[in-house]
């Protein structure tokens, strides 16, 4: 267990100690204890401790000698061990000490690693020409490039994804990321027929078949893509895709996303995660925005959405229609488990009483969304959710804590069941004037209610209260019984 955790932590090495300890007293358990010492490493700086031919020149180690056969046996005998080489966690030292010539030299005995399922390299194995000699038919996850801050202008990765699909067409698991271009994409896309997940970000250049082999890929169901504020594509050729497509994580112009929408069939998707990247002048996105958002409502099978922006919008109350206009038509989602919406959003206590009818199964619901004036509903409102949301566990949502009488308003009846309600916070900055009520509210609502919280202040005394009336409460249940 404590070799499974990346970091180099006193728990890993005395792991690692022990592990070599149980190796050495016992034959029976010598196997076992090199599979797991040798499953994952980060370097291949443990390869050239095992071969006498290892020299230090001006601090690097480096293979000037003749390897001989018999230390090539001994390196195979531990290479065809290691299934995970990930250089992520890799230190700029540890990545310093190795000549970039050793990654050559190792390539003598293709592939280096034989056995490999997972494959994360640096700069290093680029910029010396090695990457073929670490690719391996049983790749299952890789990344081109996992570390790249240096990335020069004008470098093209697509020779690289070129060798990775014809070396490694087995591939499930696909991470690119550098601020550069894949040449050729589509034509490496279609040499992964076994793809299931691909992330993709910081890419500055598309060409234009990228969507096109990206929607192609038959076994695609997990799709990250970040696309930069001023990427464009054209999809009228493009007839369908995204087959087979569970998880759509993507974020860029609403324009862009929308059309990566439109390409995706509706019984397939289950978790979608939008994150729009608005102007600060809120008008530049009113004919994107509506498009994107109303598209929505043809994915009834989604579970799962979010909806989020990189940039604040100034609005006023002049937008609140065209804000509830966007908001919409998510509440023809009756699917939905779990909902976080971020953008501005004016409520009342009927449109509160909406969205706890739309969506009968959720379990989360976060709305950090700004919402002012009389856009906020009563604390009262949360029992339209107590009533219709059998199975909320998390809620964060605007209410008004503060009250307009003098007098603070009667607490709503208790509810007779114990709804499953076990979190709440409030987004609002209100300062909570009189805690003792809100929590009675709170708990009168929510009985089985255990943490309540808000960004305002006077959150630590309702608090307190409410476990005050939790714990009476089971005293008198223990008292009955």
């Amino acid at each position: 267990m404590a070799l499974d955790h990346r970091l180099r932590t006193s728990n890993y090495l005395a792991a690692r100690q022990g592990l070599l300890h149980f190796g050495l007293a016992s034959k029976a358990f010598l196997e076992p204890a090199l599979d797991v010492l040798w499953r994952t490493l980060s370097s291949v700086d443990p390869l050239l401790s095992v071969l006498p031919e290892t020299t230090i020149v001006e601090g690097k180690k480096m293979l000037v000698k003749q390897i001989l056969p018999r230390s090539w046996d001994r390196l195979r005998f531990y290479t065809c061990r290691v299934q995970i080489f990930d250089q992520r966690i890799l230190s700029e030292e540890e990545e310093s000490s190795i000549h970039s010539s050793v990654y050559a030299r190792l390539g003598q005995m293709p592939p280096i690693f034989p056995a490999l399922k997972e494959f994360h390299p640096t700069t290093s194995i680029f910029t010396s020409n090695s990457l073929m000699f670490f690719l391996s038919r049983s790749l299952s996850a890789a990344s081109l490039p996992a570390f790249l801050p240096h990335t020069e202008e004008g470098s093209d990765f697509g020779p690289s994804l070129a060798l990775l699909a014809w070396k490694a067409p087995k591939i499930q698991n696909l991470y690119l990321e550098s601020d550069s271009r894949y040449s050729g994409f589509a034509a490496s896309m279609l040499c992964f027929p076994d793809l299931k997940n691909l992330r993709i970000v910081r890419l500055s250049h598309y060409d234009s078949d990228f969507i096109d082999g990206v929607a192609s890929l038959q076994n695609l169901s997990y799709l990250n893509l970040s696309l930069p504020d001023n990427a464009s594509f054209d999809i009228s050729g493009i007839t369908g895709g995204f087959f087979c497509m569970k998880i759509l994580r993507i974020s860029g112009p609403p324009g862009e996303l929308h059309k990566i929408l439109k390409l995706i069939s509706t019984p397939t998707l289950d978790e979608l995660r939008l994150t729009c990247n608005l102007h600060s002048v809120w008008e530049k996105n009113r004919t994107g925005m509506p498009d994107l958002t109303r598209c929505l409502d043809r994915f009834s099978s989604l579970t799962v959405l979010e909806i989020s922006c990189l940039s604040e919008i100034d609005l006023n109350i002049f937008d609140a229609q065209f804000l509830w206009l966007l908001f919409s038509p998510i509440l023809r989602l009756p699917l939905l488990r779990k909902l976080t919406y971020e953008l501005p959003l004016f409520l009342t206590d009927q449109r509160a009483a909406e969205m706890a009818v739309a969506w009968p199964d959720i379990e989360t619901l976060t709305l950090t969304s700004e919402t002012w004036g009389e856009g906020i509903p009563p604390i009262e409102s949360l029992r339209h959710f107590a009533e219709h949301c059998l199975r909320l566990k998390s809620l964060e949502f605007p209410v008004r804590v503060n009250f307009v009488d003098i007098r603070p308003s009667s607490p709503p009846p208790p509810t007779l069941f114990m709804h499953p309600l076990r979190s709440f916070r409030c987004i609002l900055y209100d300062e909570v004037k009189n805690p003792a009520t809100v929590a009675l509210h709170l708990y009168q609502i929510f009985p089985g209610l255990r943490w309540a919280d808000g960004s305002g202040s006077g959150w630590p005394e309702v608090q307190s209260t409410l476990n005050a009336f939790r714990f009476l409460s089971e005293q008198n249940r223990q008292i009955l019984r």
